[in-house]
Formats: structure tokens, sequence, C-alpha cells
């Protein structure tokens, strides 16, 4: 009898266990990776992640900016007390060109246009304000190889491109605040800076930049001349050239995997030895344009000596990690303030948010927060929210959006 009664017990504290450890777990994000998406009937090649909170599925914001040209931006609900937002780790922000006046609107892939020059500066204020220390490309290139370390909350100041108005605009700023930062030089617009007539945008010359390497500037390869996208088919497909094989019209034929290797090779190392003899360069670091790379470039970086690459990836750099994550510093419509809270919630997973959606306050029944893969929103919500029509199935791991007609 005593041993039944001891095996009850035991039976029925198991059991209590198990209820409170489910208990506990309908709390927490549950990954459910792969899923079918289908927006207005047509499936998704690339469906975003998705994390069910009791039951509710819950998709990045960055998805349903880019998918239906939505506004989402946030800040920290509970921003920490003490100061240090994380260590051992840094967050690399990410910019173009500068202007004096606002930003355009842009749909680029990797947001190209300008951030206005009174936001820049107040964003550096912010910084050493909220108590960032910035850091330079050789700290940076250290701490990767596990060879140095970096203080509490460090930031990389990295901006891509070339264009002069880091010469004239934001080095000016960066000086008077003591940062360091990094250039990622399309090198054929530097070679190319000098003459009457330029491409696009003005470039900085090989001459400003000298200058500004005496001021603790560094400047590296955004390739010598792949910043741009090609015709990939005979349809007329375009991609970035970087990353694909270029349909060779003459030919009527696209390149072949030697061609394709030879020619972003050559590339590189046509960039990596006109930094070495106009900068004196002795470390090997690219941008990628677009933020697009692929496995057999990755392959090649090693074989034309490139140890560190950077895309345009958000997301907060550890030891090791030699292909970095970046922040956006220059998105549309995000304030100086919103930037340094995205940036203290870095190394917060789990972490909850407040969420602004197209300029007004967006009262989730489901707490939004901060995850690996972003900032998740409630996605049935976010829906009804925007008047469209949402369903979905647990067991076929299915979603569907339809978005009536304006």
């Amino acid at each position: 009898m005593i041993r039944a009664r001891v095996a009850l017990w035991t039976n029925v504290t198991l059991l209590l266990i198990c209820l409170g450890l489910l208990a506990v777990a309908c709390s927490v994000p549950e990954s459910n990776q792969s899923v079918s998406f289908y927006v207005n009937g047509e499936k998704l090649k690339q469906p975003p992640a998705v994390d069910l909170v009791d039951g509710e599925p819950m998709v990045p914001a960055a998805f349903l900016e880019s998918t239906f040209k939505s506004k989402l931006e946030w800040t920290l609900e509970n921003p920490g007390t003490n100061g240090i937002y994380y260590s051992d780790k840094v967050a690399v922000l990410m910019y173009h060109d500068i202007s004096d006046k606002t930003a355009k609107k842009t749909n680029n892939a990797e947001a190209e246009s300008a951030i206005s020059l009174d936001l820049f500066k107040e964003q550096m204020e912010l910084l050493k304000a909220d108590g960032f220390h910035v850091i330079s490309i050789d700290q940076y290139a250290d701490f990767i190889a596990n060879k140095g370390n970096v203080p509490d909350n460090a930031v990389l100041l990295t901006f891509d491109d070339g264009y002069e108005s880091f010469y004239t605009k934001a080095f000016p700023v960066l000086k008077q605040h003591n940062y360091p930062a990094v250039n990622f030089v399309i090198v054929s617009g530097a070679d190319n800076a000098d003459k009457p007539k330029q491409v696009g945008r003005p470039k900085m010359t090989w001459t400003q930049m000298r200058e500004m390497q005496k001021s603790g500037m560094s400047f590296y390869n955004h390739t010598y001349d792949s910043h741009k996208y090609g015709v990939m088919r005979a349809d007329g497909l375009t991609k970035p050239v970087l990353t694909r094989h270029q349909y060779l019209k003459k030919e009527q034929r696209v390149e072949t995997d030697e061609e394709y290797h030879t020619r972003v090779k050559t590339d590189l190392e046509k960039a990596e030895q006109h930094l070495k003899a106009e900068l004196g360069n002795t470390k090997g670091i690219i941008a990628f344009p677009y933020g697009a790379y692929n496995a057999e470039v990755l392959d090649i970086l090693k074989e034309v000596g490139i140890s560190l690459s950077f895309t345009v990836k958000e997301g907060i750099n550890g030891r090791g990690q030699t292909n970095g994550f970046r922040v956006n510093g220059a998105r549309e419509g995000e304030s100086a303030k919103q930037l340094m809270e995205k940036l203290k919630a870095l190394d917060l997973d789990n972490a909850p948010v407040m969420v602004h959606m197209d300029g007004q306050n967006a009262a989730f029944k489901e707490q939004p927060y901060k995850g690996p893969n972003g900032v998740m929103i409630p996605l049935k919500e976010y829906c009804k929210m925007k008047g469209m029509k949402f369903s979905w199935s647990k067991h076929k791991k299915q979603y569907k959006i339809t978005a009536t007609a304006a």
C-alpha cells in the first residue's frame, strides 16, 4: 500500500512539473520557420521567419514594411538603466550620402537615400550622450580576429560609396567628436574623381582621403567597378553583378563558371591594388554592394587577401563574425532617439518594444518584441489594422493574406 501511494504521488508530481513547464513554454516564442506564405494568392519564394506566441503568429517588422509598404518604428519599452547595453560586441552603423536637406524617399534595397546633415549631427551627439563608444576599423578587425578587446557599447561608423559629402559634411562632424570612421570606396569612382565630368554624385579624391587618414578616417573596398546591376538572362533580368553570372548579349550566352570567377576576382584584386598604392592599406576589408554575396564570392575574398566583409543585414557582431552585420543609420523617418533605442536593444532577445505604425501608436494586444529575427509583430492584428484578410492553418503551417483593393 505504501509503495502504491509513493508511486501515485511520484506520478502526480511529475505531471504537475510537466504542466508547469508547458505553462511557461506557452509564453515563450516558438520557432516555426518551415511555413508556406501566400500574399494575394501568390506563394512567396522566401517566406518570413514566424514565431508562435500563445498560438499567435509573429513576423518580422521588416517583412511587413517591404511587402505592404508600411512604416514601423519602435523603441524599447523598458530601457536599461545601468548604461551598459552590450559587452564584448560591436554595433556597426551604415551610411551613404549626406545632404543639407531632408532625405528623399527611395525604394532602393540598399537604402541609399542621403541622411540630412542636421540629423547626422544629432545622432553623433547622442552616441556620446547615451554612453556609446566609437571605435576604429583597426580596433574592430583585431576584435573580430580575437586579438583585442573593445569597450562596452562599442560602435563602428561605416559609410559606403565614397561620396564627396563624406569629406565636405561628415568629416568635420566626426573630427569635432574625435570619432574615427571607415568609408568603403567604389575605387573606379575615386580614380575618376579628378576628371571634369563625373558619373553620378561627386566622389572623393585620393588626395582628400589621404588628408582624412591623418585624422583617423580609413578607406576600404566597395569593389573596383562592380557596384551595379547587370543583365543575367536573355529576357533582361538584372541582378548585382558581383553575385551573378552575366549574360553576354553579343554571344547570346551566360558567362561560364570560370569567366564569372575570373571577372569577380580581377575586379576585387584591382580595387585592393589601388587602395594599397594610393593609401598604403595593409588589410583587406570589403562592404558588399547592395549587401549581395554568395559562397563563391566569400571564397574569392580569401584568394585576394580580404579577411573581413560587411553586409546590410541588421544585427550585432561578436568575435569571429568575419561577415559583419550593420544597422542603417539613415533609415527614412527614423529619429536620432529611435536609432539609439535600436542600438540599445540589438543584443536583447525577446525585449518588449513599443511600436508606431505609419506614424501612429499601434496598440497591439499581443506584445511586440525584439527577437533574433528583428522586431516581431503580431500578424493577425496587423492585418486587421490594415484592413487585410488573413487566414492560417497551424496544421499545414500555411498563411494567407489578401490585401483589399484601395
